[in-house]
């Protein structure tokens, strides 16, 4: 590994990251462990472990620990769709009711609770490109802010610590009956659109989701230590989760990630998720123009709040650079990935 000064960063500040994460968490507490990565002009620059993987064992964090990565399993994810695009499988402005018959009649909340909902008609039909960005109209159960996402919770749909009942066909299936928050491309709304986008990849492959992603992406990059997690599964070097709750550092709830699908249920370390970010960046897995549609922010109208989301990736300005970036975070977990291609960093 070079030293930072040869791809121009400093190794005094870059070790400012170290103790900042020391005072900060470390020290007082509040989690066991961390691991970063700095990647700059083909290099790394940066890697430190610090504190432990497994506090009860005493295993120090390593460079190969495993972490399940959470949301940031959704850029992985929409870069998987974007490859079955680019092998000519869709449209970006395909109604998505092509691939899901059910949903075919989709409708837009005006009032009531579930299962009493009173509907309008959707102004135009959902298409994949909505999926991809979080306009879509579908929501989180976690977001408790209306009667929708209250539909959400009772029948177990992106709810934390929950699972549907049931397949992710029938999941699927079931998000169908359920009323929009509004009518697809008219708003945002962070979503259960992922887990949707993960279900496409196994309709338009033919394929199960988990094999398209080992087939396709993890074993052609050598991303060894890269999968969709399984309960049933021993990982070596798989980090335990933490929660600190109320002062006290605590065992988090170990929940079955498969269930999280295209939008959370992926494992990785952080070499391979560098290895997995260098080739979408230099083009192996998607071409110069579906990159560029990819790290450009939707466009919303002047009166609609949301985020500035590509597909798949959050775009934003961080102290005069562009950042196209997402971080994944629940039970036990935390996971961030940055990039700032005008630094190559």
């Amino acid at each position: 590994m070079p030293r930072p000064e040869d791809v121009g960063l400093s190794s005094e500040r870059l070790a400012r990251i170290d103790s900042h994460l020391k005072r900060r968490y470390l020290d007082p507490g509040k989690i066991p462990g961390a691991l970063t990565l700095v990647h700059r002009r083909g290099e790394i620059a940066w890697l430190s472990p610090l504190g432990l993987m497994d506090r009860e064992r005493g295993v120090p964090m390593a460079a190969d620990t495993i972490f399940r990565i959470y949301s940031m399993s959704k850029p992985v994810t929409s870069v998987a769709l974007m490859m079955l695009y680019e092998h000519g499988h869709f449209q970006l402005d395909d109604a998505v009711h092509k691939l899901i018959p059910e949903w075919r009649d989709l409708r837009v909340y005006e009032t009531g609770g579930h299962p009493h909902f009173a509907t309008r008609p959707c102004e135009r039909p959902m298409t994949i490109r909505d999926l991809l960005t979080h306009m879509s109209g579908l929501t989180y159960g976690f977001m408790e802010q209306s009667n929708v996402d209250a539909a959400y919770r009772k029948l177990g749909i992106g709810v934390l610590g929950k699972h549907f009942d049931g397949t992710l066909r029938e999941m699927v299936e079931t998000l169908g009956s359920l009323p929009l928050e509004f009518s697809p491309g008219t708003a945002w709304n962070y979503s259960v659109s992922t887990d949707v986008l993960g279900y496409l990849v196994e309709v338009l492959s033919g394929e199960r989701f988990d094999e398209y992603l080992r087939r396709h992406i993890f074993e052609p990059l050598g991303m060894n230590d890269t999968g969709v997690h399984n309960a049933r599964d021993i990982l070596r070097h798989e980090a335990t989760g933490y929660s600190y709750e109320q002062g006290e550092l605590k065992k988090a709830l170990d929940w079955d990630m498969s269930r999280a699908g295209g939008a959370g249920a992926i494992y990785s370390t952080v070499e391979d998720l560098h290895t997995w970010n260098e080739a979408v960046f230099a083009g192996e897995l998607l071409s110069k123009a579906s990159r560029k549609a990819a790290f450009t922010p939707v466009e919303l109208k002047e009166d609609v709040q949301g985020m500035s989301y590509g597909y798949g990736w959050m775009i934003r300005e961080l102290r005069g650079l562009k950042e196209i970036q997402h971080g994944g975070g629940l039970q036990g977990f935390v996971s961030h990935l940055a990039r700032y291609p005008e630094h190559d960093l």
